[in-house]
């Protein structure tokens, strides 16, 4: 069992127990299998009255997670399994219980309140699981120790709805813990939160990306609220708040050799906590000051980081960022007792340089004003490719050879685990023991460091269905540890490929019978490779109608959300759900707009080039208007690729998108206005097919969010103050006139449209 208390003392932190850690991609791997019993899931006979055994699995991993005890080994076949996991019983620190997929196995926990459930346990681990469409947190850890949660991917947790929303990973009162190698993206708050009481904690080498609430600024990559902590060697990027935050509760942390970028707000956000250290980070094009250290905060160190370039462009979702500025910002109460030293600081347009208590544009005016800085350094960090993200320092570089190895908390490995080195061709200015390390989360390694292979990452939507059966396949969950760019081969397993390609998605349909196994393997620009799996089951048989589609009428699921309460002319919202979005399929976005005009031309379009037009659109006197738009995407959409609208000035809007399935245009629509208590959008024209699928909308303003009335399936609501947008769906089975009902209050709008 590998723990956390090695790892604490190489960087500093007074611990007593000896365990094996490195700072590089290889610490936290799962532990052997122990002699003990391994228990089975998944395959053929399976059942949960049996034993588990090879021959006669469980069938769910929950069953398995019940009577697991210590020293036994979960192993489970590829598949998705729909139901939250709650692990029963506590391993030891000889004989921890161990869950993870089969050799070979992709294994995807989906569809439950959490994915994995650990509460009071100790010595348990959880790696390489896929965990996503979780109503609640992925994986949650709560009152329990030694707890490892090792290189799973965790998506999609929670909606991005008030009241709904979820971290990826939550950690709540758990010590001596290590949460490594997962990638945590998508989810609707922060990627991993470390609540109040943990402490103890490592989290290392995690990339978490794009996490956002879609309603308001507030999801991170990282959250931490627990004193005592070490954050290391995490990649940090595109999240809708900042990178890494350490909030009230969370003292005494460690942070160091992390990499933060284009994040929403700052790169690491430190706000009324004490005794931080920041050691060797690398921040970069965050929408705020780069690092962040406000409030009541106090005794903070600061050192040999580099930051380059925050606070002076727009940095998530084309945003401005109108906040508190500076590449380094030590506010308020923070500068009397904080140490700032051997920091690289660049810009490379007019802006903030540093604040240490009063701004500044220079290093050198910083330094003469306050003291601080004395081994600071302004200049050029020469980044490898800073426009596509590489952050790792090339020949020349000022931060090679100059920052100070001594500091508390320093590491002798850098972010990719590669030792610290001697740059024969620069002169050592640094201090401490070795006088040669860099600045910055990378180590520059002369004539080139060792490169290490991706990691790869494979979902198939669907993942079963009748012939003939179109999927889509997506590895865009993949990564590279030097963040090069990847290409992408995929085999489908009846003897088709796609590739060598950019795009981590390509589309295949299977027609005949039968059971696949789809492979990607993702190559970075070393020429290393990595390959994953994942299984398609297609059964023979015909199709329902559905209009002209092509399958039944079918919801499938929400795409994304995105709002502003600034004045725009366009909006965008960026696909998050894992899958992406089905070739074939329908996008339908609703637009909810105030202080705009009653009319003027609205339009859709997709990253891929596919349009999407106007099915509903309704307006008040009073600057309100309520459009539904909808398009077929004749080549699916990826994660993180975009689907934009535009339309007429307005101060505000809300937008939401959705994907339907087995239809493909606009039958009838019904629209209408009020200010009663029920809303109803009135009844459609009678639809032309028996088989459709009816989408309501209903736009609430300076009231309460909506009740559909039955017969129709409430959606999220999307809200803003006392703003509400609401979506409802039903199918039908019988050509009729439909409308969208329900309760609420304020002034609305309503619109019905069927789609067949």
């Amino acid at each position: 069992m590998y723990g956390a208390a090695r790892f604490r003392r190489r960087f500093g932190i007074v611990a007593s127990a000896a365990v094996t850690t490195t700072l590089g991609l290889a610490i936290m791997a799962p532990p052997a299998l122990a002699a003990a019993t391994t228990l089975f899931v998944g395959g053929a006979n399976c059942s949960d009255t049996g034993q588990g055994t090879p021959t006669q699995p469980f069938c769910t991993i929950n069953k398995a997670a019940s009577v697991a005890t210590a020293g036994q080994t979960v192993l489970v076949a590829s598949g998705t399994y729909n139901e939250t996991v709650t692990v029963k019983n506590s391993g030891t620190a000889g004989a921890p219980i161990v869950f993870q997929p089969a050799a070979g196995a992709t294994v995807t926990v989906s569809g439950g309140t959490n994915g994995f459930v650990l509460s009071a346990r100790q010595f348990v681990t959880i790696s390489g699981f896929t965990v996503t469409g979780t109503s609640s947190y992925g994986i949650s850890i709560s009152g329990s120790s030694n707890i490892v949660v090792s290189g799973n991917t965790v998506t999609n947790a929670g909606h991005p709805a008030s009241g709904q929303i979820a971290a990826g990973i939550r950690l709540s009162g758990t010590s001596s813990s290590t949460v490594t190698r997962n990638a945590t993206h998508h989810n609707s708050d922060t990627g991993i939160f470390l609540t109040s009481g943990s402490t103890g904690n490592v989290v290392s080498n995690n990339q978490s990306s794009f996490n956002a609430n879609g309603f308001q600024r507030n999801a991170n990559g990282i959250n931490v609220v627990g004193p005592a902590n070490t954050v290391a060697g995490n990649v940090l990027h595109d999240n809708e708040d900042s990178g890494l935050q350490f909030y009230p509760g969370g003292d005494n942390n460690l942070a160091v050799n992390n990499v933060s970028y284009n994040n929403g707000d700052h790169g690491i956000d430190d706000l009324n906590v004490t005794g931080g250290r920041l050691i060797g980070n690398t921040i970069y094009h965050n929408c705020t000051s780069g690092i962040n250290v406000e409030g009541t905060s106090g005794n903070y160190l600061v050192k040999n980081n580099i930051a380059v370039d925050n606070a002076v462009y727009p940095a998530y979702n084309g945003i401005a960022c109108n906040r508190r500025a500076g590449n380094i910002g030590i506010w308020d109460s923070a500068p009397s007792t904080t140490t700032v030293d051997h920091n690289l600081v660049f810009l490379t347009k007019a802006g903030t340089m540093y604040v240490f208590g009063s701004s500044f544009t220079t290093l050198a005016a910083m330094r003469t004003a306050t003291g601080q800085e004395q081994h600071g350094l302004q200049a050029d960090p020469r980044f490898v490719n800073a426009a596509a993200f590489n952050l790792q320092l090339s020949a020349g570089s000022a931060a090679i050879d100059s920052a100070d190895s001594g500091a508390s908390g320093a590491s002798s490995t850098d972010q990719l685990n590669a030792a610290r080195v001697d740059d024969p061709a620069t002169a050592n200015t640094g201090a401490g023991p070795r006088a040669f390390d860099d600045r910055g989360a990378y180590e520059f390694q002369p004539g080139g460091a060792t490169p290490l292979p991706p990691t790869a990452a494979l979902t198939v939507s669907p993942s079963s269905g009748v012939a003939p059966l179109p999927v889509t396949a997506n590895a865009a969950g993949s990564s590279d540890p030097q963040n090069s760019p990847l290409t992408y081969r995929f085999a489908f397993g009846d003897g088709s490929t796609a590739g060598p390609q950019s795009s981590p998605t390509a589309t295949h349909t299977y027609s005949a019978a039968g059971s696949y196994t789809v492979t990607v393997t993702v190559t970075n620009s070393a020429g290393l490779s990595a390959t994953a799996t994942a299984p398609v089951t297609v059964t023979s048989g015909g199709g329902g109608g559905g209009g002209d589609g092509a399958g039944p009428a079918t919801y499938v699921s929400q795409i994304a959300t995105n709002l502003s309460t600034n004045p725009h002319t366009t909006g965008s919202i960026t696909v998050w759900r894992t899958g992406g979005v089905q070739a074939g399929h329908l996008i339908v976005l609703t637009l909810e707009l105030t202080g705009t005009a009653a009319s003027g031309a609205v339009a859709g379009t997709d990253d891929t080039g596919d349009t999407l037009t106007v099915a509903a659109d309704v307006a008040d006197g009073s600057g309100n208007r309520l459009i539904v738009l909808s398009g077929v995407t004749a080549n699916g959409l990826a994660v993180n690729q975009k689907v934009s609208v535009t339309f007429p000035n307005a101060a505000t809007y809300r937008l939401t998108g959705d994907e339907l399935s087995g239809v493909v245009v606009a039958d009838r629509q019904s629209t209408a206005v009020g200010t009663t208590a029920a809303f109803s959008s009135g009844a459609t024209a009678t639809t032309t097919s028996a088989d459709e699928l009816v989408f309501g909308a209903v736009g609430l303003f300076g009231g309460s969010a909506p009740t559909w009335a039955a017969g129709l399936t409430a959606l999220t609501t999307y809200s803003s103050g006392t703003t509400f947008l609401g979506r409802a769906v039903r199918t039908t089975t019988a050509t009729g006139q439909f409308a969208a009902s329900g309760t609420g209050t304020g002034s609305w709008l309503a619109a019905c449209v069927s789609f067949r």
